[in-house]
């Protein structure tokens, strides 16, 4: 049986009317340069359920600043695709979300605190964060399926627990965001060593979070951070799986080019010259994305790791920060 993508990510456009400080695209106002015509994403869509994925999640900037994008959402459910939409949340109206609703649309949230004046310094907007709080509450009472996304930096870190309280409270679901210091996040915003493994362990004494691959019934909390599998086995935890989905999944960026890991500026080919298939089997035989998914070239301290069999680092922070793919993930406690 051939491979199948576990899911595609589609970036669908570069602009956004917000300007967050953890963007890895650095989404802006009139950033349309060179993205997918409506044809072309529908096209897009229609090889992408035919390579047998499951879900296609729609995401960039601002996806609704397409004024097409309700379209393309659609004709993904149309043709057999979980469609998921990750927005700021705040160009949601009662009509969007009704539509959404109707084709089964999980929609995901960012809301990196609940505090106005984080929440401003965060994504460069004043008042956005009283539209996403009613957002979610009208999702809530349309009976859509919403989570929220908190991403994980310095200005916030301190504020994730009233975020996460103040979801929780709603029975919705939440997942946290490790940050890479590429578009525009910068370094100095990530918490990292013994800061950040405190803040990982009191995620799992207080919530028991979870690794975003994995399901339980006891928690609501989900996290997206390799080496939170690292903790997670030092508190005794087994039968644990590497976050790291690269080889596994498909990025497409807004320009059609796609990569197999959506931080680290490697493309394998672009869907305007080349058919989905086609990549996707150039990608899963790429000689450097076998070697990023091999524990035997890692470096460093990740190289002689317990816990490298489990996580393995973060292969894009350690090459915006150090240059190198293997080198050892330097946001880890054990390399600070």
């Amino acid at each position: 049986m051939e491979k199948t993508p576990i899911h595609v990510t589609l970036h669908v456009t570069y602009e956004c009317n917000l300007s967050c400080i953890h963007c890895y695209v650095n989404a802006g106002r009139g950033a349309t340069l060179e993205q997918l015509s409506t044809d072309e994403a529908l096209r897009l869509i229609q090889e992408i359920a035919e390579l047998g994925a499951k879900a296609i999640i729609f995401t960039s900037g601002e996806p609704l600043m397409r004024s097409d994008i309700l379209d393309l959402i659609e004709y993904a459910s149309d043709i057999g695709l979980k469609p998921i939409l990750a927005t700021n949340g705040t160009l949601l109206n009662d009509d969007i979300i009704k539509r959404l609703k109707d084709v089964d649309t999980s929609i995901a949230i960012n809301l990196p605190s609940i505090s106005e004046e984080i929440h401003r310094r965060f994504t460069g907007v004043s008042s956005s964060l009283a539209i996403k709080l009613n957002v979610l509450d009208k999702c809530l009472r349309y009976g859509v399926k919403c989570s929220v996304g908190i991403a994980i930096t310095k200005l916030n870190i301190k504020d994730v627990n009233n975020v996460i309280d103040y979801c929780l409270k709603r029975e919705v679901f939440v997942d946290i965001i490790s940050v890479v210091p590429c578009g525009r996040a910068k370094l100095d915003i990530i918490p990292m060593g013994a800061e950040y493994r405190d803040f990982l362990q009191h995620l799992w004494m207080k919530y028991r979070a979870i690794p975003m691959n994995t399901t339980s019934a006891d928690s609501k909390v989900c996290i997206y951070e390799p080496i939170y599998l690292a903790l997670l086995s030092e508190n005794g935890k087994s039968n644990l799986n590497r976050l790291c989905s690269i080889g596994e999944t498909i990025n497409i960026m807004a320009d059609g080019s796609i990569r197999p890991c959506v931080f680290i500026p490697y493309t394998l080919g672009n869907i305007r010259r080349k058919s989905l298939a086609k990549i996707w089997r150039r990608l899963i035989e790429d000689r450097l994305v076998q070697e990023l998914r091999d524990l035997n070239k890692l470096k460093g301290i990740c190289r002689s790791c317990n816990w490298n069999i489990v996580c393995g680092g973060c292969r894009a922070r350690a090459y915006f920060i150090k240059g190198d793919l293997f080198a050892s993930d330097p946001i880890c406690w054990l390399n600070t």
